[in-house]
């Protein structure tokens, strides 16, 4: 075989093992069950849930107007509740406003664990995960949490994963697995506007993220 061509399927190779490394892995058989978040919140887990209402909590807001920033305290109904760590945990998003994630101790002692609009509070078969995000304006952005409790019982998230987007549309997946979109904004360098477009991710049960075909999910 001439050099020439054997240097051409060489290059031919490293390009095709470049690509497919760099290709979203097809995902066979991605079977929605059903949602993991409703509308307006997460199902709260447990036996005899208490209203939303009941459990309310104070938090503080900066606004700016033409005096400046100033601080406001606005009382907050979770969205998202899951019992967990002998207690509650409680999740509001307010847009662009703010949210976050809190902890109600059994004795009703409350601190905050994020400082992020929650999306989703789930228990899955490793652990519990926390979706954050927000989509406003020209921004989007997005995580995954992982609320744990350390050898003094104290609760505490420690982020899993960066999302490319806003997380929504989380479902579960027949195998215990949770399939969600994630959009993504992309900003023009010329031009004040940018486009959107809509990414497929699935958290498998046992904790890692993948990219199946959106096609594939069904």
């Amino acid at each position: 075989m001439p050099r020439w061509l054997r240097c051409s399927v060489f290059a031919l190779v490293l390009l095709l093992s470049a690509c497919h490394s760099a290709w979203p892995s097809f995902e066979d058989n991605v079977t929605v069950k059903g949602p993991a978040v409703e509308d307006g919140g997460t199902t709260r887990h447990g036996s005899d849930p208490a209203p939303s209402s009941s459990l309310a909590y104070t938090t503080q807001v900066v606004g700016y107007d033409v005096d400046g920033g100033h601080v406001k305290t606005i009382q907050v109904v979770p969205t998202h509740i899951l019992d967990a760590y002998g207690g509650l945990l409680l999740g509001s998003d307010r847009g662009e406003w703010g949210g976050e994630l809190m902890f109600r101790s059994r004795d009703g002692s409350l601190y905050r664990l994020l400082d992020r609009n929650v999306q989703g509070i789930i228990r899955m078969p490793f652990g519990i995960v926390v979706f954050t995000g927000l989509a406003h304006m020209r921004m989007s952005k997005g995580a995954i949490y992982d609320i744990t409790q350390d050898s003094n019982g104290r609760v505490k998230a420690e982020r899993r994963y960066d999302l490319p987007g806003a997380p929504s549309k989380i479902r579960w997946t027949t195998d215990g697995g949770l399939v969600f979109e994630a959009k993504i904004l992309t900003l023009h360098r010329r031009y004040p506007w940018s486009a959107s477009d809509t990414q497929c991710l699935l958290l498998t049960q046992a904790g890692k993220l993948k990219e199946p075909f959106c096609a594939a999910i069904h």
